[in-house]
């Protein structure tokens, strides 16, 4: 399979959403920072607008369950869909893993999946679901020296944000700039008007 097959087919796992219900969201969250107050992990910032995830996935209306994770091309990351769910509540998570729910993204039907390569991966995938948006990028958070956090792009986790406008306004170690919109025929076959 080429490069280009792979992300095609990772972009249809997500277009698969197109239409479905989303019922509930879990995951495996990752720290922000190894030492927080109290001696532990420290999985939240107020100046984080976004949650560091291992993998999440949704529950869907019809039984169904689609898996996001990441998928390593040479120095890169890129985001993967499947059609399953991978990751139960009894799995063994813990120190800068927890598994949770994760209540703050939107529940509701998907009106709209927008995907978008660069450097040859799947780097973000932008869900409608309801009348709110899900912005999920392929990065990682980086805790410097001084306690601040980098922001890094292309890389092993899920970063997921419920304001698209917080990832124009973060950090970004290196630019979002390369984006390219996965579409065919000039036709952006992942979204339709929403009937809802």
């Amino acid at each position: 399979m080429t490069r280009d097959d792979w992300v095609a087919e990772q972009s249809r796992g997500f277009a698969s959403l197109l239409g479905r219900r989303v019922e509930s969201w879990v995951g495996v969250e990752m720290a922000l920072r190894e030492n927080g107050t109290g001696g532990g992990p420290r999985f939240s910032d107020p100046e984080v607008p976004c949650l560091q995830l291992f993998g999440l996935q949704a529950s869907l209306e019809d039984d169904g369950a689609l898996s996001v994770t990441t998928y390593q091309d040479g120095t890169e990351f890129g985001l993967s869909a499947c059609l399953e769910a991978r990751f139960p509540a009894d799995g063994e998570w813990d120190g800068i893993y927890r598994w949770r729910p994760l209540t703050e993204l939107p529940l509701g039907r998907v009106g709209q999946v927008t995907v978008f390569s660069d450097e040859g991966v799947l780097a973000e995938v932008c869900l409608w679901i309801g009348a709110r948006p899900l912005l999920l990028i392929a990065g990682e958070l980086d805790e410097t020296l001084d306690g601040g956090l980098l922001f890094h792009r292309l890389d092993e986790s899920v970063l997921a944000f419920t304001d698209s406008g917080a990832a124009e306004q973060v950090p970004w170690t290196t630019s979002r700039r390369g984006l390219v919109r996965i579409d065919h025929g000039g036709e952006d076959v992942f979204s339709r008007e929403s009937e809802w």
